[in-house]
């Protein structure tokens, strides 16, 4: 209660407005948070979020409105390694490497040809991507983060979708990390500095009263 109590004296007592042009970005939805024997498989806390997910993309396509895709690629060569992987997380970034089966897209959570994928080498979607000029291109208002994990990529995409004009909505249901906790910590501190975060069916619900024809 102390953290809660805390936070209340500074943040969430505003709330960002839920715009007219909403996209919906799936970060790193890959297989390698499915495949046993992959240190980032952890399958009570990605299987669930997975069928969420699943079921937002349907939405978004069902009412016309923009899916993103982003994933993380490694030169199989090394010519794309950064100091994250090649000394921080190479047991663990090694599964994005080019022509790994584990950095295709989980099932389920599989582009149309008509969609974009957002390729990175980093945490943020936006860190060194055409993710941002593409979003004003089209005229985006709001994005809605969804993917793994909750306290990497989630996190780092929703802080800086906030820092480059976007309002950024975090669908809970529909986000995974491999630890409870780490999971919920993350939520709520995005929930209070600088995102929305909401439930599945809040975000249905919103979507429907607003773009259903």
């Amino acid at each position: 209660m102390y953290i809660v109590d805390n936070y209340a004296q500074c943040y969430g007592k505003n709330k960002l407005p839920f715009g007219e042009k909403p996209a919906l970005v799936v970060i790193d939805a890959v297989k390698a948070y499915h495949t046993p024997g992959c240190p980032l498989y952890a399958p009570e806390r990605f299987d669930k979020a997975r069928d969420s997910i699943v079921r937002l993309i349907d939405e978004f396509r069902r009412l016309g409105l923009p899916v993103i895709f982003t994933s993380v690629i490694f030169n199989a060569r090394g010519l794309s390694e950064g100091k994250w992987y090649k000394y921080k997380l190479p047991n663990v970034l090694n599964a994005y490497d080019e022509g790994n089966p584990m950095r295709e897209f989980a099932e389920g959570v599989v582009p149309r040809e008509d969609e974009v994928i957002v390729y990175k080498q980093y945490s943020s979607s936006f860190f060194g991507t055409s993710l941002a000029s593409l979003l004003t291109s089209m005229g985006i208002d709001t994005t809605v983060c969804i993917g793994y994990s909750t306290s990497g990529c989630v996190r780092a995409t929703t802080l800086d979708a906030m820092q480059h004009g976007f309002c950024p909505f975090v669908v809970r249901e529909a986000c995974g990390d491999r630890h409870e906790s780490v999971n919920d910590n993350n939520l709520f501190d995005m929930d209070q500095k600088f995102a929305e975060v909401v439930t599945e069916a809040w975000m249905m619900k919103t979507l429907r009263e607003k773009f259903a024809k």
